[in-house]
């Protein structure tokens, strides 16, 4: 069954110009998980997206059907209850906000990950 994570995954693979192979070294992602990805048949662990993502130069608010531009990142992290970055008197605004919009991708990503098979995202790979 596909889902919009798969649709959008090889739409941007081929819009990019690459092949499974191609994306697979340069996500450092095995080719038979993509596959899977783009097929439908499995649903990414948030190290394998964020590998992805990186690689396709796109946001995880796209892949998951948040947004329609591929690198927006619905910001949402006013809406975490006592968000704090650790040491962040050392950092900019600059350096602060891309923490805030990384951490809003990764909550919108989780989220999706949950809805689509009912499981608490897994956090580590064994």
């Amino acid at each position: 069954m596909l889902n919009i994570l798969a649709v959008r995954l090889k739409e941007m693979r081929e819009v990019r110009g690459l092949t499974l192979k191609q994306l697979a070294i340069k996500a450092h992602v095995a080719v038979d998980p993509l596959t899977d990805f783009e097929s439908g048949k499995r649903i990414p662990k948030l190290e394998q997206i964020s590998k992805i993502k990186k690689a396709l130069g796109v946001s995880c608010c796209y892949l998951v059907g948040k947004t329609d531009n591929h690198t927006e990142i619905i910001d949402i992290s006013a809406e975490f209850e006592g968000f704090h970055i650790h040491g962040y008197q050392e950092l900019t605004e600059d350096e602060i906000n891309e923490i805030r919009l990384m951490a809003s991708d990764t909550h919108h990503y989780l989220h999706w990950y949950e809805a689509m098979t009912n499981q608490d995202p897994i956090f580590i790979e064994d």
